[in-house]
């Protein structure tokens, strides 16, 4: 998969969490019709990526250059 087309699935995934909370993998699993490894490994990539920070608590959030990049994705797919 190109690097572009794998910018973008993750962008998709980013997308679906809300910016003002957090989420458990469960939860995670859950929005995106996922089993947990999977959801793990995609929680991963978003990690690394810094689309996805995770809390003190242990839970994910998007990061605020998550945000901005969902925010300019959905801009420039209009």
């Amino acid at each position: 998969m190109s690097e572009l087309k794998e910018v973008e699935r993750l962008v998709r995934f980013a997308e679906k969490i809300s910016e003002d909370r957090s989420y458990s993998i469960k939860e995670l699993a859950s929005i995106w019709s996922l089993d947990e490894a999977s959801a793990k490994k995609v929680l991963r990539k978003l990690r690394r990526e810094g689309f996805v920070r995770r809390t003190r608590s242990g839970r994910y959030k998007l990061s605020l250059a998550g945000r901005v990049i969902v925010k300019i994705f959905k801009m420039v797919r209009r």
